[in-house]
């Protein structure tokens, strides 16, 4: 008779969202979140109005600004003493200049210009006077000081509850401060001052005796010529060089004429008339021609005469002479010839012995000379430094002064006609997004505590069951389970379109036993239970009502006249243990008639006999057992039902245990098809 088919397809669906598998915790928060935000709102509302009082209620603040133009100058002094080499303009310098201006010293020269210590307007009367750097820590506070990106503008802004009195703090901050420098311009220009002509006195002296130096070496070294060129001992060297060269040139050459004589003057003696261009002279020539000649003429003589003619005899006398006059020409050749080796190498020698130290000479030269214009360098280097000191100081004397005008004011302060403190528009939008901020991170939090079931998105996300009627909040608080019955007194009830709707979504099972079921007690179990039953009585079904909860047994109370409950002590049987209740076509079997002697509840093999001959008397058997967290009855009879309904009260039941219970039911193969969430 099992006709659940289409449940357990239902069902099956869900498990793929049972909370047997995590649940989903954005959706969990979701839900939890949307039907509190009018607790966001509420507190959003809280911080607005302590905004505006705020706003209405806090004391006035009005600002007074001051601008100041600083010249680019490239004067040497500058705040402080600080170099400005690269001008006034350069970005470090002006963010030096703006934390001068509230500096600690210019504060002080601002609150005695002002009288500020003795305004009771500015400083509270405490008792005792306030100590400087109290009033520097009060007065930093109030004061800022910006400069303009990319400009030579600076800001200084001064507030105070009195706007007049804005107005004449960002005035005297800004005369203090030019004040100020042109008293450290005057004391830096006179240190600098000092400092320059002391070093110029010691530069003069240094010069002097540089100049004393130049002319004691002058006088030390009168014989050299000290303002010659400095290549002249190069020069002078070089041509030395040359002339020893040629020296050695000669003396080589005239060496080998002298061992060529040596070689030929034993041999044949005119030989030597080869040797260089001696052989060459005329008369030596025209005196072996005339020999030659003679030798010839001789030749011719003794072929004609003999020995003892006399022609032969006055032949041979001239060709005899004549051998002669050549033998000492050629002696004389030859020791012309030795004597000018002799002589080159003598003169190389000489050369040598000079050319030695002359280049000494030339080298201590070109040391004095050196030294010379090493003291000439060092007495121009002092003069030259000298003068630049003294254009310093005359460049100094000069600009003294001029620094008065490096900080000009550029637009004068007003007195301010609004309060700029506290900004209303301002205030109340912080306020409002920190109490959005505040109010969602409330109810986030509020979310996240609570794990309780109070939507169906929840519920389904959570459980891992379809939703199948939501019970909404119709009933008074004290109100008992008799008058929560109100099905029978009107059919167009919330409640009672809810339980319709639950019934269409059960009528889709087709399933004839119902079980109605709660993971805890107070979930509204019963009540879902009881007018489900009625609701199907009232339809016209035949409806068996089971009151298997052995914790509470109040449905005879509810459901069966005072007059007849009577025990009949017959079997236990659907027929005999059946009561018929005050509504038509719906019958009840109280636990109180299902128990033993020992009052155990009914075993599970009575409970299925009761339900299978049920199935033949009735249309219907809804049956309502224990909570799941109260016992574990309800376990043994889920698996008979052909559907288990769990019920979610809202507000109540955690998620977590609403899963175990679906889980539970799931474990001993119980039919469920899905859930009620119930806000009664």
């Amino acid at each position: 008779m099992n006709q659940l088919g289409a449940g357990q397809s239902q069902a099956s669906t869900y498990d793929a969202l049972s909370p047997l598998s995590e649940t989903p915790e954005r959706s969990r928060l979701m839900t939890a979140i949307i039907p509190r935000f009018w607790l966001a709102a509420l507190i959003v509302a809280v911080f607005i109005g302590f905004a505006v009082a705020y706003v209405h209620l806090a004391p006035k603040v009005y600002e007074s600004v001051a601008i100041i133009y600083v010249d680019p100058k490239g004067d040497s002094a500058g705040y402080d003493g600080m170099r400005r080499e690269k001008g006034w303009d350069d970005p470090v310098t002006l963010q030096s200049l703006a934390e001068g201006i509230r500096s600690g010293v210019v504060i002080l020269r601002v609150v005695d210009r002002l009288e500020l210590r003795d305004d009771p307007g500015f400083l509270a009367n405490r008792g005792f006077p306030y100590t400087d750097a109290e009033i520097v820590e009060l007065i930093s506070q109030n004061i800022e000081v910006q400069v303009r990106r990319g400009t030579r503008l600076i800001d200084v802004t001064a507030r105070d509850r009195d706007p007049e009195r804005a107005r004449d703090m960002a005035d005297a901050f800004i005369e203090e401060f030019q004040s100020l420098i042109r008293e450290q311009n005057s004391d830096f220009v006179a240190g600098k001052r000092a400092r320059l002509e002391e070093e110029a006195a010691r530069q003069l002296r240094r010069m002097n005796a540089a100049e004393d130096e130049v002319q004691a070496f002058r006088i030390q070294h009168v014989d050299i010529a000290l303002n010659e060129g400095t290549d002249f001992a190069g020069e002078t060297s070089s041509d030395l060089d040359k002339k020893l060269a040629s020296a050695v040139s000669e003396t080589l050459l005239r060496k080998r004429d002298f061992e060529h004589y040596e070689g030929v003057k034993n041999q044949d003696i005119e030989m030597v008339f080869d040797i260089s261009s001696y052989g060459d002279k005329k008369h030596i020539q025209d005196l072996l021609h005339s020999r030659n000649l003679a030798k010839a003429e001789f030749v011719r003589i003794e072929k004609q005469f003999k020995p003892a003619h006399f022609t032969y005899q006055n032949g041979e006398l001239n060709l005899a002479g004549l051998e002669e006059q050549v033998d000492v020409v050629a002696a004389e050749v030859g020791e012309s010839i030795e004597n000018a080796y002799r002589q080159a190498e003598l003169r190389e020698a000489q050369l040598r012995k000079t050319f030695k130290e002359e280049k000494t000479h030339l080298i201590e030269v070109d040391r004095v000379r050196k030294e010379f214009r090493s003291l000439l360098r060092a007495r121009d280097s002092a003069a030259l430094t000298y003068e630049e000191l003294l254009a310093r100081i005359k460049e100094l004397n000069f600009h003294e002064g001029l620094d008065e005008t490096a900080v000009r004011v550029f637009a004068s302060p007003l007195i301010a006609a609004t309060p700029v403190l506290p900004r209303k528009n301002s205030t109340v939008a912080i306020a409002g997004v920190f109490g959005a901020m505040c109010g969602l991170g409330v109810v986030i939090g509020v979310g996240l505590v609570d794990r309780t079931q109070k939507g169906a998105r929840k519920v389904e996300s959570s459980v891992g069951l379809p939703v199948l009627a939501e019970v909404p909040k119709a009933l008074g608080q004290e109100m008992d389970l008799r008058e929560s019955f109100f099905l029978n007194y009107d059919a167009n009830s919330p409640v009672s379109e809810s339980l319709g709707s639950l019934w269409a979504s059960l009528s889709t099972h087709h399933a004839r036993s119902i079980m109605i079921m709660s993971a805890s007690p107070g979930e509204g179990k019963t009540f879902c239970a009881a007018n489900l039953a009625v609701l199907l009585a009232n339809k016209g079904y035949r409806t068996l009502l089971v009151d298997a909860d052995f914790c509470k047994q109040d449905m005879a109370e509810l459901f069966i006249d005072p007059m007849e409950r009577e025990v009949r002590g017959e079997e236990m049987t659907s027929q005999n243990l059946c009561q018929e209740t005050t509504f038509k076509d719906l019958y009840l079997i109280s636990c109180g008639r299902l128990t033993s002697d020992t009052g155990e509840p009914m075993s599970e093999e009575i409970f299925v006999k009761m339900l299978t001959e049920a199935y033949s008397s009735f249309d219907y058997v809804i049956i309502d057992t224990s909570p799941l967290n109260s016992g574990k009855d309800g376990l043994k009879y889920a698996s008979h039902a052909e559907a288990t309904v769990l019920v979610v009260g809202s507000g109540k039941t955690d998620f977590r245990t609403a899963r175990e219970a679906a889980k539970e039911l799931k474990g001993v193969r119980a039919q469920l098809v899905g859930c009620i969430l119930n806000k009664t």
